[in-house]
């Protein structure tokens, strides 16, 4: 995985999360007692309800938050892998730092040619340097 398609999944994920926050939110103010009218209220006998829809309801509440509490796990996950990577990165020197940057983090798709004219090295070897980094990184 590249820090590129990393971001891309964590952006991805964070949409899903508030989607799902939305979707609680709704769901709530689905259960939840409503605000007192005074006009409205009732002094002689209780109010019915419909237990089987209260169960309903409080199981699509809990599968939502067992689906949020997957997708910050992931979340979390994907944000500490990102940290290490650029941890890792870091190690390199600044013309192996601005190669990856170009090649996996910056959104737009540069070329070998675009990448060697900004760090003014030849096409072959910032091929070469890329290499020897996801190398490095793909041993586990």
């Amino acid at each position: 995985m590249t820090l590129k398609e990393a971001n891309k999944e964590l952006e991805q994920l964070e949409n899903d999360y508030e989607y799902y926050l939305r979707e609680k939110e709704q769901l709530l103010s689905l259960v939840l007692p409503k605000s007192t009218d005074i006009r409205t209220e009732r002094v002689d006998g209780g109010n019915r309800s419909d237990k089987l829809l209260e169960y309903v309801e409080k199981e699509d509440e809990k599968k939502i938050n067992d689906t949020l509490d997957y997708i910050h796990a992931k979340i979390v996950n994907l944000n500490n892998w990102i940290e290490n990577e650029l941890k890792i990165l870091g190690k390199y020197d600044e013309i192996e730092q601005l190669i990856v940057y170009y090649k996996e983090i910056e959104k737009k798709n540069h070329t070998w040619v675009e990448i060697s004219q900004k760090v003014h090295y030849s096409v072959t070897q910032c091929r070469r340097i890329y290499r020897k980094y996801k190398k490095i990184r793909e041993i586990d």
